[in-house]
């Protein structure tokens, strides 16, 4: 009721006044400690509503970390050290390349590149959009992926020219037919290394976080993190669900562990959540979008699955009072989504759980206003894609076209309209070496490039105020 006050009293950490100096005072008593903050300023623990702290240990502390993630070379000589002094690893995971040509003019690096390095192991390297792979020629061939095999919805492979043999890089949904062969590390391993991968957030003021991802391992490798009195965040984690394109689990495991929730919950670890990715990214053009792709004129995309399979999947999940955080970007995506969300809370008005809007980039008004109309739905805006970023013309601005480009992320529209609004970092898919939410403020701002406002700005108009998006963050 008070976001914003002169001072505040606590007492056996809890706040027992929020107002002026005087009221603090008084409640507090006279034997209170007082600090003084000379001015300064402080404020609530930052909440990350969007980020991937599992895979950044999987793919990232615990793998390959990339140290130059846009220098090729660089890259080339992390794998090259990290192969060297771990021979015993029979598959070498690792992230994460930058997009937007740091690597190869098209965002597709050769598998012959890695084959050169690591000709014997398996070796999958995420980029940093999350939305793609490079891998070497044993990984292919570990999951049966060779000339023969045919590219079919979000299941892309990219093939040298002229010819259909996979060049090396892996989009969208052909991710998790390699992740399935491969293997996340047992909890008792993932725990020290998520303590470190934790410590990169708290750092920065995130006192808690919503993965958007989540399976078995990560959960109970947490979980022994907290029994140890060592969990310093908060964890409200959604369980991959069957789009999901890092999954190790098949259908039937998948189906097994979102029933089970219950069993991984702890005092600071919260699993009521399934991430379900409706469509894709803007680059590999698997956004359904309401109008055709700048750059394929007779392209509009289409969602990962036909609409009834996530209309039956949502409003079983909501029924079961299992919140659904559902990764879409694209405004035909979110017009299919909002006649679902609709149905759910008309069918299940009492249900527990939320209807959640990820990314949300081309956000149509006409579904603000439906969804805004709706007691369940949130959404979270991923600040790192509202600015100018030289590295996101090939990922978003080249499929989307200028025109539109400055129409992504209405944040203030949003907020407007009444709708409950987050922002999650997607750190580490996201373009800043730390999940540091301090420089995503700015961004939503200012919508200039954090230090570079010579780049000019993404939607300006949609820019929020501070305190608009400190209440976002917290």
């Amino acid at each position: 009721a008070s976001p914003w006050a002169e001072a505040f009293a606590v007492k056996n950490g809890v706040f027992q006044a929020v107002g002026g100096d005087a009221e603090a005072r008084s409640a507090a008593g006279e034997s209170a400690e007082v600090v003084d903050l000379d001015g300064a300023f402080v404020m609530p623990g930052i909440v990350d509503m969007h980020a991937h702290p599992f895979t950044g240990v999987d793919l990232g502390t615990g793998s390959v970390n990339l140290t130059r993630p846009g220098d090729l070379d660089a890259v080339l000589d992390d794998l090259r050290t990290y192969a060297a002094a771990h021979p015993e690893r029979d598959v070498i995971l690792g992230g994460n390349w930058l997009v937007g040509g740091a690597l190869d003019a098209n965002d597709s690096p050769d598998k012959a590149l890695l084959d050169a390095v690591v000709p014997d192991r398996p070796v999958f390297l995420l980029s940093q959009s999350g939305h793609s792979a490079w891998v070497n020629s044993a990984a292919l061939e570990l999951a049966g992926i060779d000339a023969d095999f045919a590219d079919t919805g979000a299941y892309i492979f990219d093939r040298y020219p002229g010819t259909q043999e996979p060049s090396g890089t892996v989009r969208e949904s052909g991710m998790v037919l390699i992740m399935n062969q491969l293997h996340y590390l047992a909890p008792g391993d993932f725990k020290d290394l998520f303590a470190k991968e934790i410590q990169r957030y708290s750092k920065h003021g995130v006192t808690a976080i919503q993965p958007a991802e989540g399976y078995p391992s990560a959960y109970r490798g947490a979980a022994l993190l907290e029994s140890e009195g060592r969990l310093d965040v908060r964890l409200f984690p959604a369980g991959d669900w069957l789009t999901s394109q890092l999954r190790v689990l098949d259908d039937e495991q998948t189906a097994a562990f979102v029933d089970d929730w219950e069993s991984y919950q702890t005092e600071q670890i919260r699993p009521h959540y399934v991430k379900i990715f409706a469509d894709g990214a803007a680059d590999s053009h698997t956004l359904l979008m309401k109008e055709p792709y700048a750059d394929d004129p007779d392209n509009v995309g289409a969602m990962y699955l036909p609409f009834e399979e996530y209309r039956t999947a949502i409003l079983d999940l909501f029924s079961r009072g299992i919140t659904v955080h559902v990764h879409a970007m694209g405004d035909g995506t979110i017009a299919e989504l909002a006649a679902i969300f609709e149905e759910a809370e008309r069918t299940y008005p009492d249900s527990p759980a939320l209807l959640h809007l990820g990314h949300a980039v081309s956000f149509d008004p006409v579904e603000i206003e439906r969804l805004a109309a709706l007691e369940h739905v949130t959404v979270n805006f991923s600040p790192m894609l509202a600015v100018p970023h030289p590295q996101l013309d090939l990922f978003l601005k080249t499929p989307l076209g200028e025109e539109r480009h400055q129409q992504i992320y209405p944040v203030r529209s949003t907020l407007a309209s009444g709708l409950r609004v987050g922002f999650g970092s997607d750190f580490p898919s996201s373009l800043v070496p730390e999940p540091d939410q301090f420089w995503y403020l700015e961004g939503w701002v200012t919508r200039q490039l954090p230090g570079e406002p010579d780049r000019g700005t993404v939607n300006a108009d949609e820019a929020i105020t501070v305190e608009q998006a400190i209440r976002g963050f917290t």
